[in-house]
């Protein structure tokens, strides 16, 4: 690691030094050039206009004496190549002129430096010269006599010592960038020798942070170059120590809390495979084989409960259901899946299993109990009321207390009698399956009147308005129910109507087809908008409602009023001959047929009993109380 280091820092800085030396001698050899030149071509224009005061008498002269003898002298004496041109671009005479080439051979009058001189009197020109045989500047001066020109005069100097002079400076600017290469080397060096330690402890001190070491000797590291580096290491070290400490508490706390539950807990990852399952529930599995990374279905045979854990990974909070384990010897429970969104990480599934086998065994005790008990009660109940009815009439008028007490005795009986029959039909509620083989293709319309015409002749007895609005039920509609169920539940809730309804009150029955509960598209809606989709689809479901302008109900006996043998007033209630099992029968039958059945009441103004319950079959309906049979819910 430490060769590593090292070459890189020396990669580092040779780079940054050839950032700098090369720009850095592009720039200075471009302003050295442009220096020198402008300095070389100003004393080569003070030589050519000297040497023009020498020879402006002798051009343009024909008895002047020959011309390139003057300028071979001129030459030597400047040290430059000195050439007379004529007014029409010949040669009249140059100090390098080969001497087997005759005077005005060659044509200079397209050379650059000619034609700035025609134009402005002073040309110059920086190019190449065969005879010079390297780059040369050239300057040119027009000569003339009384204003008119009548020759040119240049001069020619190498400029070959200037590039001497750049290279020169070039090889000592690249020769002091090797010196600071060399010493970039040896600095890297030094460094990465200097670091190389530290380094080595800090990477052996992280590998003990990876296998759970977290008690690490950071301060001992006091290279200076790290420190700020160490101080974070050496604070993350006690950060994680902290937390994997915290950790490990909890999870042998919840280790310990799993063992030790009688509920089972199962989580599941995101497609739905279990990844987690506490020793209750892997023992009701059988506990013979490992259920992990295993799918709901495989593990539970339930459709159900494979749903509802679908359904939470889908989105949905939360989902409750029912699952039965084993097959001899079953094993009830009641399942709750909520989902589990932790930080980074994409959502999953936690199910509670609720074991409800002992509550189920007990309730169908009870409900074996009851019905045995009501059966053996009501035909000695039945009995002696018959002798009582039988043997009233033979009693003497004049005994007028003794036929008193009869007639009360019979009317207790016959409370008695109502009571055991009520309980033997919450007994036989109570499983669902009987109710379910006793259904039947029933015309809907019919089976209202008929449960109206129950209660119809008490309501007029008592003065009652009564109204039936089944205009919104179309006449052909049928459903799958058990009709003298159906019948007893409504003419409960008219029968409860009337009673505790005064003389002069209304009660009104209304009935439509409705959407089914929470459909996509519908929430939101107001009843007309509703109402208007209803009737454009035929949805599935009916909706029944009992409204009275009665005593009313106060709000906190709402919740309660379908409990077995609660009654808001016990004496009023007796009065009037009621068991208190009345709505409790309404509800079990509603809802084992799949339905739900609500109230809104206020005290001195009425209540309403709204009854959805669906049409054909036993369709779910979002419900709060559908999880534990009828019986459950005491």
């Amino acid at each position: 690691m430490a060769i590593r280091w090292t070459i890189r820092f020396i990669v580092c800085f040779l780079f940054i030094l050839a950032l700098l030396a090369v720009p850095l001698d592009l720039y200075l050899s471009s302003k050295d050039r442009s220096y020198l030149l402008d300095l070389e071509e100003n004393q080569l224009k003070g030589k050519t206009h000297l040497a023009l005061l020498l020879v402006k008498d002798k051009m343009g002269n024909p008895s002047a004496p020959d011309l390139q003898a003057t300028a071979v002298e001129i030459g030597r004496y400047l040290g430059h190549r000195v050439t007379f041109i004529s007014r029409e671009g010949r040669i009249l005479g140059d100090s390098h002129r080969n001497p087997q080439d005759p005077p005005g051979s060659e044509d200079l009058s397209f050379r650059p430096e000619i034609l700035a001189a025609k134009a402005h009197g002073y040309g110059r020109a920086v190019r190449y010269s065969k005879d010079l045989r390297s780059e040369a500047l050239f300057t040119v001066l027009a000569v003339e006599k009384e204003g008119k020109p009548v020759g040119y005069l240049r001069l020619a100097s190498s400029l070959e010592p200037l590039e001497r002079r750049r290279s020169t400076q070039r090889r000592v600017v690249y020769g002091t960038a090797g010196v600071v290469a060399s010493l970039a080397v040896l600095l890297a060096f030094l460094m990465g020798r200097r670091l190389r330690r530290p380094l080595e402890e800090l990477t052996d001190m992280v590998r003990g942070l990876e296998q759970g070491e977290f008690r690490q000797p950071f301060h001992l590291v006091n290279a200076f170059e790290t420190q700020g580096l160490v101080s974070a290491l050496e604070s993350l070290a006690n950060g994680l120590s902290e937390k994997m400490e915290l950790l490990e508490k909890e999870t042998g706390e919840l280790k310990t809390l799993m063992a030790v539950m009688r509920e089972g807990v199962l989580v599941t990852d995101e497609k739905g495979r279990i990844i987690l399952i506490n020793n209750f529930l892997n023992e009701v599995l059988g506990g013979r084989i490992s259920w992990l990374r295993r799918s709901i279905q495989e593990a539970f045979m339930s459709a159900d409960l494979q749903d509802a854990v679908d359904r939470v990974l889908q989105g949905v909070p939360f989902q409750r259901t029912r699952v039965t384990i084993g097959r001899e010897n079953p094993r009830h429970f009641e399942v709750q899946v909520v989902a589990l969104n932790p930080s980074k990480r994409q959502r999953r599934a936690v199910a509670l299993f609720h074991e409800t086998t002992e509550l189920l065994h007990l309730l169908e005790v009870r409900r074996r109990f009851v019905a045995n008990a009501s059966w053996e009660l009501e035909k000695p109940l039945s009995a002696i009321h018959s002798r009582l009815e039988a043997l009233q009439p033979r009693i003497p008028e004049e005994m007028k207390d003794l036929q008193g007490e009869i007639t009360s005795v019979r009317k207790e009986i016959r409370r008695l009698i109502l009571l055991v029959s009520e309980m033997l039909d919450l007994a036989q509620l109570d499983v669902p399956d009987q109710t379910r083989e006793k259904r039947e293709q029933v015309k809907v319309r019919p089976l209202l009147l008929e449960a109206v015409e129950w209660v119809k002749e008490p309501a007029k007895e008592k003065g009652l308005t009564f109204e039936a609005d089944l205009d919104k039920v179309p006449a052909d509609t049928t459903a799958l129910w058990e009709r003298p169920r159906i019948i007893q539940a409504l003419t409960h809730l008219l029968d409860n109507a009337v009673k505790y309804t005064p003389p002069g009150g209304k009660i009104r029955l209304a009935a439509r087809r409705v959407q089914p509960p929470d459909r996509p598209g519908e929430r939101g809606l107001g009843f007309e908008a509703r109402e208007k989709a209803d009737s454009e689809t035929g949805s599935d479901f009916l909706e029944i409602s009992v409204a009275d302008t009665g005593t009313g109900i106060p709000k906190e006996h709402l919740p309660r009023i379908f409990e077995r043998f609660y009654r808001v007033d016990r004496e009023y209630s007796r009065r009037l001959g009621g068991t208190g099992l009345g709505l409790s029968i309404v509800k079990h039958i509603i809802e084992a047929h799949g339905g739900t059945v609500e109230v809104q009441s206020e005290p001195g103004k009425g209540s309403v009993f709204t009854v959805l319950i669906p049409l054909e079959g036993e369709t779910k309906i979002p419900a709060r109380r559908r999880m534990l049979p009828p019986s459950c819910q005491l």
